[in-house]
């Protein structure tokens, strides 16, 4: 299929004036509302070896291929497929701690990307840069960053301040900070920015008085139960947690790099 027919075929690729963003709202809350879910650990058996594989070593090991280097230059990229295979599978680690709003979300934003991923070249998808031009080019959003909102742009935007968001707060969790202190950063680093003085008071709210305690919350990133959580275990998590932040860093960089220099970044409050 070439770019011009998929752009006939897909169902958002119409020239139009992006809507309201009320469903992007609904979004960007219900991502942060998840986070304060008390968490719930997997129950295992008391005594079970730290050297199996924690929630984050499996995370991890999804998101390792998403960055590569082009056979062609070198240079390096983000793979479409990867990128989205591996967000379904951190979906389902978000599920199995009980963060089922964060998981609804994460979904929402795959299915857009993936909907217009399925419907473009095969010889022009790979990337990430190469999909959001097939999309730009169909004129579905206005320059200066104004996105259409059901588009793979916007559901790969939220993707995105969605684990940035998560992986700063893991890096004040690696330096042994509070839980609320870490959230409270994180959020006004990721999140903030895009939201108007409703939000921002609810969410400061909200992470004053909700997050769990900081051994609790790794026990339930690492997949204990809270009376198994003991040194090694913490040891064993602490460990996953920053192998995962060094491998979400780079990715996270390139993804906002691709998205500011196709000026896709939208920066609207919702």
């Amino acid at each position: 299929m070439n770019k011009s027919a998929a752009i006939q075929k897909h169902p958002t690729l119409v020239r139009q004036r992006p809507p309201r963003r009320k469903h992007t709202t609904i979004v960007a809350l219900s991502i942060i509302m998840g986070l304060l879910v008390s968490p719930s650990p997997v129950q295992s058996i008391r005594g079970v070896r730290t050297d199996r594989a924690t929630r984050m070593a499996k995370v991890t090991s999804s998101f390792v291929p998403v960055l590569s280097e082009s056979e062609e230059n070198g240079d390096q990229h983000v793979n479409v497929a990867h990128l989205l295979e591996a967000c379904r599978n951190y979906a389902e680690i978000m599920r199995q701690m009980g963060q089922y709003a964060v998981a609804r979300d994460m979904e929402n934003n795959i299915r857009k990307a993936q909907e217009f991923f399925a419907e473009a070249p095969f010889d022009q998808r790979r990337t990430l840069s190469s999909l959001l031009e097939i999309e730009r080019a169909s004129g579905i959003h206005r320059p200066g960053g104004v996105l259409y909102d059901r588009s793979a742009a916007t559901g790969l935007l939220w993707l995105r301040r969605s684990l940035a968001f998560q992986n700063d707060m893991y890096s004040a969790l690696l330096e042994a900070r509070d839980p609320t202190e870490a959230a409270m950063e994180a959020y006004e680093s990721n999140m903030q920015p895009y939201h108007g003085w409703a939000l921002r008071k609810i969410f400061t709210a909200k992470f004053s008085s909700l997050m769990p305690p900081r051994k609790d919350m790794l026990a339930t990133l690492g997949g204990f139960g809270f009376d198994e959580f003991g040194e090694e275990e913490e040891e064993a998590t602490l460990q996953d947690l920053k192998d995962l932040v060094l491998v979400w860093r780079p990715i996270i960089s390139h993804w906002r790099q691709t998205f500011e220099e196709l000026d896709l970044e939208d920066i609207r409050r919702v």
